[in-house]
């Protein structure tokens, strides 16, 4: 009796090791292939079609939502959208709202990208940007860049 009580007791031991073990390797554990889930700064150089160079924040959800903001007021409101993809290589599409230089509302942006992955905390991809005016009129890749990202990381104080 006295043995059986001791392995029983050793196996409900066991049992509740296995899971606490599993899930602290889950917090734990760095993923095999880069993964875009997280906070991003981007940089755009000045081009033909884009005349200032821009600073973009980026922010990648897990369920496939995208929030975007950047320093250039011309350009658009903070931007809304989704994105996919996996390994090193995504695709997003979001969408902003616009004005024109005396604030006033004139339509909206949608931007398309692919980017790939060169390390866990670095991309490069190529966007453009479609226009949409007021009365509807979609006028394609008003606007195309080549950029680069870098992970947000935590500044200590």
């Amino acid at each position: 009796m006295h043995k059986k009580l001791i392995f029983t007791l050793l196996a409900v031991i066991g049992l509740l090791a296995v899971p606490a073990t599993m899930t602290y390797a889950a917090r734990n554990v760095h993923p095999g292939t880069p993964n875009l889930v997280g906070t991003w700064r981007m940089a755009i150089a000045k081009t033909a079609t884009s005349p200032e160079p821009n600073e973009t924040m980026q922010t990648f959800f897990a369920d496939g939502n995208y929030l975007e903001t950047n320093n250039n007021l011309q350009s658009g409101s903070t931007g809304h959208g989704v994105w996919m993809g996996s390994g090193n290589t995504y695709l997003y599409s979001f969408q902003a709202f616009t004005w024109d230089k005396q604030g006033k509302y004139n339509g909206k942006r949608i931007i398309h990208g692919t980017l790939h992955m060169d390390s866990a905390d670095h991309y490069t991809g190529h966007g453009e940007a479609d226009v949409i005016d007021l009365a509807g009129k979609v006028t394609k890749a008003v606007f195309a860049a080549d950029f680069e990202a870098t992970r947000m990381e935590i500044q200590l104080p």
